[in-house]
């Protein structure tokens, strides 16, 4: 009898059929199933300051700021930014947004802070009064995906050096527990918002 007439049969023609579940796949012993989860595709940090502020060396400290909060975040989660976003909120409660892509994939801060300085200087701002800013990482992939470009820079492995050892302190101590000179100083004007920032190697930059 085919499919075709058993569907128009009337039900006590026929058992009811159990709905079998289908086998798991073979797996050897001592093996799991991982359920892998969905990844974040953005992650973002905000720096709202206490009073609106028009000085570019409060600007300049709170991108640093949110760049070592935002490497520090990738790292800890094994991921690298193919992309920043830079949005600057107003005194009149506007706002401006730049999107850049980065050179290559990272999750350091060195390069995070320089495209973060880089968008905020295509904003020409002169007398505009801050309020907050925002940093977004985007287009998110696995750090373990990246190849990270060879330069001749020591700079670069310098930074990269002590940022292992900042993120060591971070997972012992806590968000926070070093920061250089820079971020650590009181500064009235500012008030960081979201965890505290990690040190960095970058500092000198903030100007």
């Amino acid at each position: 009898m085919g499919v075709g007439v058993q569907a128009e049969c009337p039900d006590t023609t026929f058992p009811r059929q159990r709905t079998h579940r289908p086998f798991p796949p073979h797996r050897s012993p001592g093996s799991r199933l991982v359920q892998s989860e969905p990844t974040a595709q953005s992650l973002s940090a905000e720096h709202r300051f206490d009073r609106d502020t028009l000085t570019p060396g409060d600007h300049r400290r709170a991108l640093l700021e949110l760049a070592a909060d935002l490497g520090g975040r990738l790292r800890d989660a094994g991921q690298a930014a193919d992309g920043l976003t830079l949005t600057v909120r107003y005194a009149d409660r506007t706002t401006t947004t730049r999107t850049r892509t980065l050179p290559e994939p990272t999750h350091h801060t060195r390069p995070l802070a320089a495209t973060a300085y880089a968008l905020h200087e295509t904003l020409g701002l002169q007398r505009a009064r801050v309020r907050a800013i925002t940093l977004r990482a985007e287009s998110l992939i696995p750090a373990a995906d990246t190849a990270r470009q060879l330069t001749l820079d020591p700079d670069d492995d310098r930074s990269i050096t002590l940022e292992a050892v900042t993120d060591r302190a971070r997972a012992r101590y806590g968000p926070g527990a070093i920061k250089p000179a820079t971020l650590s100083a009181s500064r009235p004007n500012a008030s960081p918002q979201g965890p505290a920032t990690p040190a960095h190697p970058f500092a000198g930059e903030a100007g």
